[in-house]
């Protein structure tokens, strides 16, 4: 048991790295979702975000193909991160419950 318990161990390491890694990853991503607005014949481009109960809308610039392109391409990727965080999250927590020696 104590090789596969080492194991264990070198595994829990390596994903609490690696949570780590994507709460840094996470920290640099916007939240929310694009929202274009029509302002006196113009468009712009807003974040949608929620805090609390209120939707707040930051100004990000102009309706220009690429920004918009890009602050979308940054959302999905921080979709992305949240999701293996959350799979390494759930790993970690099976990881431990073996090291204790409870059944999954």
């Amino acid at each position: 048991m104590g090789i596969i318990k080492g194991i264990l161990e070198e595994e829990l390491k390596r994903l609490e790295e690696l949570s780590v890694f994507y709460k840094d990853k996470l920290s640099g991503c916007p939240r929310g979702s694009v929202s274009v607005k029509d302002r006196g014949g113009k468009r712009y481009i807003y974040l949608a975000r929620r805090e609390g109960k209120k939707v707040v809308f930051d100004y990000v610039g102009k309706d220009v193909p690429k920004v918009r392109n890009d602050l979308n391409e940054r959302l999905s990727q921080g979709k992305e991160y949240n999701l293996k965080l959350r799979q390494v999250k759930e790993n970690i927590q099976e990881i431990k419950r073996s090291l204790r020696g409870k059944r999954t």
